[in-house]
Formats: structure tokens, sequence, C-alpha cells
């Protein structure tokens, strides 16, 4: 099995593809899965049939740097997962996850000149770092925030102080996607109306700037909404991402003991394929911890159909649906959007 490339961003979040050769057969009925194993963490995704030899996934975020290994099986039903290949990626740090860390170590201390700081520290111009625009969005959106980040540093949400924000700086460059991820975490609202020194918004700096793609967002926000990364907790160790813009669920387990990966590859089928148990659980406005009653974070339930859908007579049954095609899952916040988002990619 050849990979399309072997060195990946920590976020993830980049198309790989797998070639076999021609004596591996991959029927069209079948279920496909890449799985990487890191020294801590494990990540379950889809994978595409592209051809007759050739599959397609998004990479996954990871939690350090380090060579993991990745794995291909074929699932088809009847039968256990079958291994196809195995090779091997290594995730790195690169610019964009500097960048990131960078502005989350420094969201406390932002002053009118930081971005002067920013461009000279890593020697870049204005257009290199609009260029980056959307991966340093991604670095950051995989950065495990502290609970307590609030993009208004230590200024509380009670204060009105005039002082200069991460969306100040973002705005500035003219960064459209961090810009709209700022501005949809906490503080992202308080934000968007706190003048800075010379008394002006985060709006006015771009309509100031000529940002009409910014003026446009600032104009229509009507509050805090997921953007991109939507997590939920299933266990203290498992936890399901969806990343808005790449599309793609993703199952992990932080390994503090060894998964059976039969076992991790079925629990990650029972979550996409029950509508219920996905619905319920991408659809909460906070990410909680699943009962674990209802999916055990390390199943041995051998069942062959993880799921029934057959009473809904709008959708298939779970041995019919073709989960890589299009790994959809909704976002949490629009409840008749997930519903609809639901319904179309189980029809």
């Amino acid at each position: 099995m050849e990979l399309s490339c072997t060195q990946v961003p920590l976020y993830g979040q980049m198309t790989i593809q797998a070639k076999f050769d021609k004596d591996i057969y991959l029927p069209e009925d079948a279920e496909f899965y890449f799985v990487y194993d890191g020294s801590t963490q494990r990540h379950i995704t889809f994978a595409e049939r592209i051809n007759n030899n050739a599959l397609q996934s998004i990479i996954p975020g990871h939690g350090c740097q380090e060579t993991v290994s990745v794995s291909v099986f074929m699932y088809m039903k009847g039968c256990s997962p079958v291994t196809l290949g195995c090779s091997s990626v290594t995730y790195r740090q690169n610019l964009a996850c500097k960048l990131s860390h960078f502005l989350i170590s420094h969201f406390d201390c932002v002053t009118s000149t930081s971005h002067q700081t920013l461009l000279s520290k890593f020697g870049l111009t204005v257009e290199d770092l609009q260029s980056l625009d959307h991966d340093v969005m991604l670095a950051i959106a995989h950065e495990e925030l502290p609970p307590t980040w609030n993009i208004l540093g230590s200024c509380s949400e009670d204060e009105s102080n005039c002082r200069e924000t991460l969306l100040h700086l973002t705005v500035r460059f003219g960064l459209v996607k961090l810009s709209q991820f700022l501005l949809s975490q906490p503080g992202g609202l308080l934000a968007l109306a706190l003048p800075n020194e010379a008394g002006a918004t985060p709006l006015d700096l771009a309509s100031q700037n000529g940002h009409s793609r910014l003026v446009e967002i600032f104009m229509n926000f009507q509050g805090s909404h997921s953007f991109d990364i939507s997590r939920v907790v299933i266990s203290e160790y498992t936890f399901l991402q969806f990343a808005h813009s790449s599309r793609t669920l993703t199952l992990t387990f932080n390994r503090t003991t060894e998964h059976l990966l039969e076992s991790d590859i079925k629990l990650f089928r029972k979550y996409f394929l029950d509508r219920t148990s996905l619905y319920k659980s991408l659809n909460s406005k906070q990410a909680g911890t699943v009962e674990g009653s209802q999916m055990p974070c390390n199943s041995t339930d051998s069942t062959e159909d993880p799921v029934n859908l057959e009473s809904d007579s709008s959708a298939p049954g779970s041995e019919d649906v073709k989960p890589f095609k299009d790994t959809v899952v909704p976002s949490n916040e629009n409840e008749d959007q997930v519903l609809s988002d639901i319904a179309v990619f189980l029809a």
C-alpha cells in the first residue's frame, strides 16, 4: 500500500489517498476505514473508494508530533474487518501551528501594534498571512484551549475598557476564516462591540480597511455558533469530532489501555449509522458525556448489524448505507438544519 503523503500538520485535514496493488480487490459494496495509531491516540475515519485500487480519506488531527502507523481496513456485512495494508505518516508542527500557538499565548496582551510584531516575528507579509487564513483557523480549532479561555483575555465581560483584542488583530489582516472562528468563541460577541484605544471596533476596522466580506459577516452575526469543529465527549478517553470544512467525522481514543480494533470500528459504525444517537450527541448545545449504557467506549458487542433503521421507512437498513461517500454530520446549533442534514445524508 502506498500513501499519497508522508508528512502532515498536527491539525490534519489534508486529503490522503491509499493506492493498492492490482491483486487487492476493493468491492463497491464494502466499507473502508483508515485507522491512525500513535503513542497515546487512535483515530478512526471513513475512506471513500475512488477507483478499483485506490481509497481516499481526510487525515484527522493528532495530539503530538510523532510518526503514527496508518492501517486501512475493509468491512463487509457478516465479516470481521480485514486489513488491506499498513504504512505510516509523520505529524509535524508547521507554520500555521506556530502562528496559532503564538496567538493563543498572546491573547491577553494584544496592542494596536501587535499586527506589525506578528509579521516581523515570522517574516511574513500581509498577503502571506492571508494565504494561511484557513490553515491557522484549523490549527487554533485543533488546540485544546483551557475551559476559561476567552478572546477578551483578562477583561471581564462586565468591563467596558477600550482595548485591542485578537478579533481586532485578525480583522486588521482581513483574515475571514480566523475572524469567524474567534467570533464564535467565548467573548466573541462582546469583542465585536468593543472599541480599541483609538475608538474603533472590529467592524470599524473592517470597514476602514475595505474588508467587505468581514463587514457582511459582522453585520449579519446573530450569536455564537459552532465553527468548523464540533466535538462530543463519549467517555473520559473517547470523543467524536466533526470538521465542518472537510465534512469528516473522526472517532478518537486517548488510550490508557489497549482497545480491540474490531470493537473500536464497530463503535464508530454504531454512532455513524444510528441516526438517533448521532443526532442526540451532535445536536447537544454543549459537548457532554454520552451515557455509557447506550454506547460503551470499549464495546465487545459482536452483533453484525450495529443498528436497525428498518423501523423508519425513509431510511435504508444499515447494511445498505454507504457511509464513506460523504461523511456529513450536522452542526450543533441549528436544530432545523441538523434534522435536514441528517435526513439528506441518510436518504
